[in-house]
């Protein structure tokens, strides 16, 4: 049955265009609640909230869906939209497929997945992680399930496993989980991360196809490779030892290290401006030398989800558009190998990060903190 202003209030897909890419169709399909037709715009509900307004004119196809049913197992390869190249007439049924990805611990796996570390002990659900202390998130406990254990007794392994690798313990709970409360009342405590001194850090999620319809061709060059050399890991800026963090970085099978030099940087600069960059410089910063590295970042795709982190543009060379080049590089990187949703991990402190991301459609998924045994050091 096709697709029509009397589904108003119905359950609904719809196949819509989402531009060109590679001089290729892309089309992404929304599975929600049609909550309006007219002026000739859609407003389809998804399941996580989001409202997305739809042209009438780029719809493709659509029709009326069942309800879901009451309770039901979630694939983590069932988002509320995917792409669709080429071919508007895949044969797929959206509606047939799960509405959204891992949530909270699942996903917080998917993240452990994809910045592996060095030494991984399982206790039962548990995963007790250690890398030298390269990083809050290889160097703590994944809780993501039933230890196995009496809380106290599983508190104990943990103690034990970082004490014989000479860190401290440091568990990554979810705010608000049932662990939190436990913990505190065992004395634990929430400890900084990253390298600022920010305690709670947003998971944001969003789907790859709205990602990558929100951002454009990137307008600088944006180069991906595998090989990580010193001025990337020192833009990083991250501690640790080296040899462990070029193993968590490049650990995983598909990962891509993203890299702005200034030269790439300053010949956009110089086209907005109207002018020619000279001496490794440009008329909107100063003079750097053109191999210099401005901006980088990490992608890696574990399964359907793309993974982007370490971001970093240098202080200079913000507000010029390199973090949306580096997102939609990495994004369409991302999407060639299979993901269809992408997840990022910032601080909740970190407001120009947010606001970009914000612009690109991430929402929240779930935050955490890092809790510390009482006898840590910090």
């Amino acid at each position: 049955m096709p697709l029509s202003a009397s589904d108003v209030g119905q359950r609904v897909v719809v196949r819509r265009r989402l531009g060109v890419e590679y001089e290729r169709p892309v089309y992404g399909d929304v599975l929600g609640i049609l909550e309006s037709w007219s002026a000739g715009q859609l407003r389809v509900r998804r399941r996580d909230g989001v409202l997305v307004e739809i042209a009438e004119t780029d719809v493709v196809a659509g029709k009326p869906v069942p309800p879901p049913p009451p309770s039901r197992f979630r694939s983590p390869n069932g988002p509320d939209e995917q792409d669709h190249s080429d071919d508007p007439d895949t044969g797929s049924d959206p509606a047939a497929e799960p509405d959204q990805p891992h949530t909270g611990p699942d996903l917080a796996r998917v993240a452990a997945s994809g910045w592996p570390a060095t030494t991984v002990e399982p206790l039962g659900e548990w995963l007790l992680q250690e890398a030298g202390g390269f990083t809050g998130r290889a160097n703590s406990v994944l809780p993501s399930g039933d230890p196995g254990l009496p809380l106290d007794d599983a508190l104990a392994r943990v103690s034990d496993f970082y004490a014989r690798a000479g860190l401290p313990a440091w568990i990554q709970v979810i705010v608000g989980s049932p662990l939190e409360d436990e913990l505190r009342r065992r004395g634990w405590r929430i400890q900084s991360s990253g390298k600022g001194t920010f305690d709670t850090t947003d998971v944001r999620v969003a789907p790859l196809a709205d990602l990558l319809a929100r951002t454009e061709e990137p307008s600088v060059q944006v180069a991906l490779g595998r090989d990580l050399d010193d001025a990337w890991l020192a833009m990083y800026g991250r501690s640790g030892r080296q040899d462990t963090a070029r193993q968590v970085i490049t650990g995983p099978e598909h990962v891509a290290l993203a890299r702005i030099t200034a030269a790439a940087a300053d010949s956009v600069a110089a086209l907005a401006a109207g002018s020619v960059a000279t001496h490794g410089g440009s008329s909107r910063g100063p003079a750097t030398p053109a191999t210099e590295l401005v901006g980088i970042a990490r992608g890696v795709v574990t399964g359907t989800w793309l993974g982007v982190g370490a971001v970093e543009v240098v202080a200079a060379r913000r507000r010029q558009g390199l973090a949306r080049a580096i997102m939609a590089g990495l994004g369409r990187w991302g999407r060639e190998r299979g993901a269809t949703w992408v997840y990022l991990q910032v601080g909740a402190d970190n407001a120009a990060a947010m606001a970009l991301y914000d612009r690109l459609g991430f929402r929240l998924d779930h935050q955490y903190r890092y809790y510390s045994a009482p006898q840590s050091r910090s």
